[in-house]
């Protein structure tokens, strides 16, 4: 089966919102990221980044059941820290994940100029509060689990450029 949608996921500061922007562009799909949803709804309501608890558990799920539609239904990068779980049995999708070296990872999110400043421990506080909102929510797995996932990249060394070559040419393998 052709693939018709590419879901990313990843640890914070590996580079899945860049590289969904970059293989949305050049393979002209349509983009969501549910990180730009979170980091907004989390300003506008006065929450830490870090503390996924604070978001409403429906609104999680509600969010997850969009976007996992919307790679059903092709046409889409989706870049999410659950997709690739959610994706995990449709033949139509792509599903990638981008790792990194913890070291990286912080350097990234430290230099990022995003709505939150974010330090080591925010990061290390935000990666658990996924990890526990997702098993609460959905099952007792670890969601980036590599067996989940068609594609894996380390993007700890690799530009930008080479990360979406890799996405966009094993998306266009299955033509």
């Amino acid at each position: 089966m052709k693939y018709s949608s590419i879901a990313l996921s990843g640890q914070i500061a590996a580079g899945t919102s860049t590289a969904s922007k970059n293989v949305a562009k050049k393979l002209n799909l349509n983009l969501e990221s549910a990180g730009d949803f979170f980091r907004k709804y989390v300003l506008d309501n006065n929450i830490p980044l870090w503390d996924k608890g604070q978001i409403p558990d429906n609104l999680d799920q509600e969010v997850d059941k969009k976007l996992t539609a919307l790679a059903k239904n092709g046409g889409y990068t989706i870049d999410a820290h659950y997709i690739g779980y959610f994706t995990k049995d449709m033949p139509n999708v792509l599903r990638v994940l981008l790792t990194c070296q913890d070291e990286e990872r912080f350097k990234r999110a430290l230099s990022r100029v995003h709505t939150h400043k974010e330090t080591i421990e925010d990061i290390k506080k935000r990666e658990d509060g996924l990890d526990v909102k997702f098993r609460k929510l959905y099952s007792d797995e670890y969601f980036l689990d590599p067996k989940f996932f068609t594609l894996k990249i380390d993007t700890t060394n690799t530009t930008q450029e080479e990360v979406a070559k890799k996405i966009i040419d094993e998306f266009e393998s299955l033509k």
